[in-house]
């Protein structure tokens, strides 16, 4: 029966995927929420589509406590904007730039991204 060798062949796809992402162990430390930002009919955004195809699922599967969002309007640039814990937030330019490479910029910020300390100085709590 031709409908299940289709149903066949859709979840032997679905199993190597779910594979593909369970190996794909990439943990992000500073970051606590990752927004999307991407347009389908942009061609400068084919590289965030990609990885937001390739990569997102991965990301989200390993970093259960960080909220992920895409957002995808017709007047946004591809952008991915991170929110770190102390509240900074950062935009990482994406147009142009192939799905490895958004991965890569993702993984740097993180892991340059330096918490400032907080000392208390006469009885109040600053940070630096």
């Amino acid at each position: 029966n031709i409908d299940n060798i289709r149903l066949s062949c859709y979840f032997g796809v679905a199993m190597r995927r779910g594979r593909r992402i369970r190996e794909m162990k990439v943990g992000l430390e500073n970051v606590k929420v990752v927004q999307v930002c991407s347009h389908s009919h942009r061609k400068e955004a084919t590289g965030i589509q990609k990885f937001v195809k390739d990569y997102l699922p991965a990301l989200k599967f390993h970093n259960t406590e960080i909220a992920f969002t895409n957002v995808n309007k017709k007047e946004t640039d591809p952008t991915l904007e991170l929110h770190f814990e102390d509240g900074v937030v950062q935009k990482l330019d994406c147009s142009n730039i192939s799905k490895d490479q958004v991965l890569e910029d993702l993984l740097k910020a993180d892991k340059n991204f330096k918490a400032k300390e907080k000392v208390e100085f006469f009885g109040k709590e600053i940070s630096i």
